[in-house]
């Protein structure tokens, strides 16, 4: 015989589910709140003094003499006076500067980023003997200080016949722009995988086709970051302009406010020399912050290797 088991009638009956364990208490691991509060206000504070220079410059601008020789110094004017301004823009050979200014940093950032790209993609992509060499030349070529290279870079330029040159001074900027250039965009173009130049050219494409459909586009952060940078140096270059020109209608924006500072009748004008420095610096700062995103993803997109 078979024994058989009965279920009483009715409906199943779900088996109890276990009870939930009490949550443990997580401790959050970090800075107490004082700490925090501490380190925002050192930050704070630390913000505030760097910041102020440049606070101080502003408001210069703006005083008037009366405010500017005041035995106190005030830390907002009593007046808002446009004078300083005026007198700059007055000034003849303040606007001709600045369109020098400008030749020269467009002629430098552009001859320094393609020259450099394409010397960055050759040591990047290709072997060739010497190869380490010029890689290591590029890095101890910015170690170098301008000053100790000026006067063969003067040699170099007055036997060529280029000194009081604008032309003569944008090659010149190309001593401590392309080095830059290769040796920062070397590691953006090592991090992109030859494999997609071959696909590419496994697609139809040339060499030129795929330099400029995979490797120009993925490069272009790092072209923005450089490009930047150049401008920056090349923006407020002194030295070598200083030496290479030396007539006043070649003269650059930095030559001008160094000089007009210096003479005897503006040397005491306080506030149209911050307002000639404002209005110098006002263009890099403009571009600093327009790119300032870009600059920063161009800064780390290619620090992986390389």
């Amino acid at each position: 015989m078979t024994a058989t088991t009965t279920h009483p009638s009715g409906p199943p009956v779900a088996p109890e589910a276990p009870k939930r364990a009490k949550k443990a208490k997580v401790r959050t691991v970090g800075r107490s709140p004082a700490m925090t509060w501490f380190w925002n206000a050192l930050a704070i504070g630390v913000a505030v003094v760097m910041a102020f220079p440049i606070y101080w410059m502003i408001l210069t601008t703006f005083k008037t003499n009366k405010d500017l020789i005041a035995q106190d110094p005030t830390f907002w004017p009593s007046t808002f006076s446009f004078e300083s301004y005026k007198t700059i823009f007055n000034d003849a050979e303040f606007l001709p500067s600045l369109q020098n200014t400008l030749i020269l940093t467009l002629g430098a950032v552009a001859l320094g980023v393609v020259v450099g790209f394409l010397a960055a993609v050759g040591v990047a992509r290709f072997n060739f003997r010497g190869r380490s060499f010029f890689i290591v030349t590029m890095l101890v070529v910015q170690m170098v200080p301008l000053l100790a290279i000026i006067i063969p870079l003067f040699v170099v330029m007055n036997n060529a016949g280029m000194t009081n040159s604008l032309i003569g001074v944008v090659l010149a900027y190309l001593v401590f722009t392309v080095p830059y250039v290769i040796w920062t965009l070397r590691s953006f173009i090592v991090n992109i995988p030859a494999e997609l130049d071959e696909a590419a050219m496994v697609d139809g494409c040339t060499q030129w086709g795929a330099f400029f459909r995979v490797i120009l586009p993925l490069t272009l952060p790092g072209l923005i970051t450089t490009g930047v940078y150049s401008w920056i140096q090349a923006w407020n270059e002194f030295i070598v302009a200083n030496v290479l020109l030396g007539s006043s209608n070649t003269h650059t924006s930095m030559m001008w406010l160094t000089f007009y500072s210096t003479t005897p009748t503006r040397g005491a004008d306080y506030g149209s020399q911050m307002a000639g420095g404002l209005l110098v610096s006002l263009p890099v700062i403009i571009l600093f912050v327009f790119f300032q995103k870009k600059v920063s993803a161009g800064l780390t997109a290619g620090a992986v290797k390389g």
